[in-house]
């Protein structure tokens, strides 16, 4: 591609780049703020690549259209795909906030692992404790505890459990309740 088409692409694309923005704020709509101005920038990098590429095969991105190549953008971007990070195989497992990655970022006063006040005993204690608190559990509560031990979002439970995100909320807060009543020797009737 010539120099003076790529400008001629790139001011076709700038001129159509508010469709692509526009779906993809839409398609991202319920996300975090940083995550959602992330994703739409994403999105508008995959849009030009492809819109580059439709050029370099001599197809024209207008008869392709606009709202198509936006769909596609947003698509790639939702699958976790990024323009400038191909050698990862679209997945961005590099990075520790992506949530396919394995790893999970929590705040500095939930960290215990690198807390010196923790003894051997303490953890062998709270391990102890977690188990017999577990097993006195129904078996559905039993699984919502477990699953949001392991830092799954109450969306995900409820989808899990096949139960409301509502259901998952109002568990969370019995299950607190009802863990620190056992710490302090008192118990939780089951609602």
């Amino acid at each position: 591609m010539s120099a003076m088409s790529l400008c001629v692409a790139q001011e076709q694309f700038t001129a159509h780049l508010s469709v692509v923005e526009d779906a993809a704020r839409f398609a991202f709509r319920r996300h975090r703020r940083q995550d959602r101005e992330e994703a739409v920038a994403e999105a508008r990098a995959a849009a030009w690549s492809a819109w580059r590429g439709l050029i370099r095969k001599g197809k024209d991105p207008l008869a392709v259209g606009v709202t198509g190549i936006a769909n596609n953008a947003i698509r790639y971007v939702r699958n976790g795909r990024r323009v400038g990070n191909p050698s990862t195989g679209g997945r961005s497992v590099m990075d520790v906030h992506n949530k396919k990655s394995g790893c999970t970022v929590l705040a500095l006063d939930d960290w215990a692992v690198g807390d010196r006040r923790w003894t051997p005993a303490d953890e062998a204690a709270f391990r102890c404790d977690m188990t017999e608190w577990l097993a006195s559990l129904l078996p559905r509560r039993r699984s919502t505890a477990i699953l949001l031990a392991e830092g799954r979002g109450t969306k995900e439970v409820a989808e899990l459990l096949n139960l409301t995100p509502a259901a998952i909320s109002q568990a969370r807060s019995w299950l607190e309740r009802s863990w620190r009543e056992y710490q302090s020797g008192s118990v939780v009737p089951a609602p």
